[in-house]
């Protein structure tokens, strides 16, 4: 039964018990992975932060071979992100963050990059970044590091690269379609160019350089649909978080 340490973020935390929580964790080393900790709900218990979604902990854990939960041993704050708590939407936001990763990922499979990810886009939306914005940017990264990216610079259909900007977006197909292949998809919608660009640059720039990209208000509002729409068809997926943020975002400012 060996003893591991590595740092991770909480995924997910379900209290069981009395005094005890069951986490999904998000780490550098392992990927995801399972955990049970015994006696972080008792009255003497100091350091209840470091289980709450999102915060990102340094862990030691007893890692026990064929069970679907390892025992945590010890569990340090490193960080809280407390400018993401201070209000709603940036909490809804990282929410849906971690519960999307949570979905899309496998205990054991470790990837270095959806780490990163999430730990850049938690670090950018604690500042002064639109979180539709950055929700936006999460998912682009996320489907990209997946391998689950839209086809955006060839028609979806034939293959061939578009011969001007009229495009239209399939989800059957996966990606734009070109003038010449509309009729495969007879569902599919008119698509801007400026959408088809920031998406592709999103995907293909790094984390330092994407804050500096502008977008109109209406290719923002077109991304977040579109993605939307992909990730539900594509990955099968109904979140609650999503569903919570759907529910506020009237009140937010545009991408």
């Amino acid at each position: 039964m060996p003893i591991q340490k590595t740092r991770g973020f909480i995924l997910q935390r379900v209290d069981i018990r009395e005094t005890s929580v069951a986490l999904h964790v998000y780490t550098r080393d392992f990927g995801k992975i399972k955990l049970i900790s015994k006696g972080v709900r008792s009255p003497e218990h100091r350091f209840v932060s470091a289980y709450e979604l999102f915060a990102l902990d340094e862990i030691v854990f007893y890692e026990k071979k064929k069970r679907d939960y390892f025992l945590l041993s010890q569990c340090e704050l490193l960080e809280y992100f407390h400018g993401i708590r201070a209000t709603l939407p940036r909490i809804s936001y990282a929410s849906y963050f971690v519960e999307l990763l949570n979905f899309v990922t496998q205990p054991g499979e470790k990837n270095e990059a959806l780490y990163e990810l999430l730990r850049n886009s938690l670090t950018l939306l604690s500042g002064t970044a639109s979180p539709k914005r950055v929700a936006r940017i999460f998912e682009i990264k996320l489907l990209s590091i997946l391998g689950h990216m839209p086809r955006l610079k060839s028609c979806a259909s034939c293959g061939k690269k578009p011969e001007n900007q009229r495009t239209r977006f399939s989800l059957v197909r996966g990606g734009v379609l070109c003038e010449n292949c509309f009729g495969s998809d007879k569902r599919a919608l008119p698509v801007l160019a400026g959408t088809v660009n920031f998406i592709s640059h999103i995907e293909s720039l790094p984390f330092d350089k994407i804050t500096h990209i502008k977008v109109a208000k209406g290719v923002g509002l077109e991304v977040e649909r579109l993605l939307g729409s992909f990730i539900n068809y594509h990955l099968n997926v109904k979140l609650k978080s999503a569903e919570f943020i759907a529910k506020i975002e009237r009140g937010l400012a545009p991408l």
